[in-house]
């Protein structure tokens, strides 16, 4: 997805690998927030403690509702159901799913998809499609302003694995946008973008050793992202956006262990503002809005000091720093963003390592944001 609309939605796009789009249609990523197929994956194998036979015909269905709250669009649930099943025996399971969300300020995303893993994981080929209409605030010359974004947005990638480690591969992304306000004045700043048609071609890389995907402990997850984009209804703009975002994660004794993320970002100038850098929406950084701090640059780092109080239950505590800027150089010319936290994780499977987790944030500027999500941020 991008900025906006996509960390929105990310709790659907994950459990309907996609159907998140565009809420706030870039800022996540990813790769943090919400529900991911893993959820779904852990249900399918809680139902099957015994071997079953491989094969598309001899899969199952899972329904998972998941309820979320974030600083963007509030407090709603996300739907998802899917047909899982195991294509070979050194696969993970593959998806047939659809979903839907909704939260409390009107926002909602439909969206469905597959993700498809065989050949010991060496191929992974996910196709999406999805619709949303998300309201939250745009921050223009430093001040909220509600607006309204619909989207409709059509995603593919591809991912080849040299081992079983490292992978690499490419993704095609269709986005049809429109932004406008969600809220009536005279004296309103013009709006940065209002219908477009975006379409981006991406060059994927990834270097994966970590020892669980659930909530590892040990390893490190290296995601690479080149992106191509144009739009396709204003003649002769294109744009490039470069993200890099390294995990690594720490056992100390049998309960304990830290895992920090360190996240850059770079776009060209006639990048639409949802798929600029953001902080919180490009890197998961919790405790300001995904939607407050773009730009054509990011830097940011965490860290995550996490404890084992029993099977089940666990605790976090976290902190991170970072900003945006037009590039890297003047990132430090304004004050850099700071925020930590506190949070407990509740593992939802005995045998698996997925979590429900409920996050507190307080930021330099002595504002708390709460977070409701399933999975571990990074």
């Amino acid at each position: 997805m991008t900025a906006h609309l996509a960390s929105t939605f990310k709790a659907a796009a994950r459990i309907v690998p996609g159907a998140a789009l565009l809420a706030l249609i870039s800022l996540t990523p990813a790769h943090a927030d919400p529900l991911s197929n893993d959820m779904l994956n852990e249900s399918l194998n809680d139902a099957r403690e015994q071997e079953t036979p491989l094969g598309f015909g001899n899969g199952s269905v899972v329904v998972a509702p998941v309820p979320f709250k974030n600083v963007l669009i509030g407090a709603g649930l996300v739907l998802g159901g899917g047909y899982l099943f195991n294509i070979d025996e050194g696969s993970d399971t593959s998806i047939i799913s659809l979903g839907a969300m909704k939260s409390d300020n009107g926002t909602n995303a439909y969206g469905l998809g597959g993700k498809f893993v065989w050949d010991e994981n060496r191929w992974q080929v996910s196709a999406s499609l999805g619709q949303a209409e998300g309201f939250y605030d745009l921050y223009i010359g430093g001040l909220p302003i509600p607006v309204r974004q619909t989207g409709d947005i059509a995603n593919l990638s591809v991912l080849r694995g040299v081992t079983s480690e490292l992978l690499f591969g490419a993704a095609m992304r269709y986005l049809d946008t429109t932004l406008g306000y969600d809220t009536s004045g005279t004296n309103l700043p013009p709006l940065p973008e209002g219908q477009l048609e975006v379409g981006t071609f991406s060059l994927l890389a990834k270097w994966d050793t970590r020892d669980d995907d659930f909530s590892a402990r040990n390893g490190h997850l290296l995601d690479g992202a080149l992106t191509y984009g144009q739009v396709l209804n204003a003649g002769g703009r294109d744009y490039k956006k470069l993200v890099l975002t390294y995990n690594h994660y720490l056992p100390i004794g049998d309960r304990n262990s830290i895992a920090t993320r360190f996240a850059s970002c770079a776009t060209s100038k006639d990048t639409p503002f949802f798929d600029q850098c953001s902080l919180g929406g490009t890197d998961g950084f919790r405790g300001f809005s995904p939607t407050e701090f773009l730009n054509d640059a990011l830097l940011s780092a965490q860290a995550e000091y996490r404890h084992q109080f029993s099977h089940r239950f666990s605790g976090v505590a976290f902190a991170g720093l970072g900003n945006t800027g037009s590039d890297f150089a003047s990132i430090g010319d304004t004050d850099i963003r700071y925020a930590g936290g506190l949070g407990v994780r509740f593992q939802l499977s005995k045998k698996f390592k997925a979590v429900f987790s409920v996050d507190m944030s307080y930021n330099d500027r002595k504002e708390d944001l709460l977070y409701i999500y399933v999975g571990q941020r990074f």
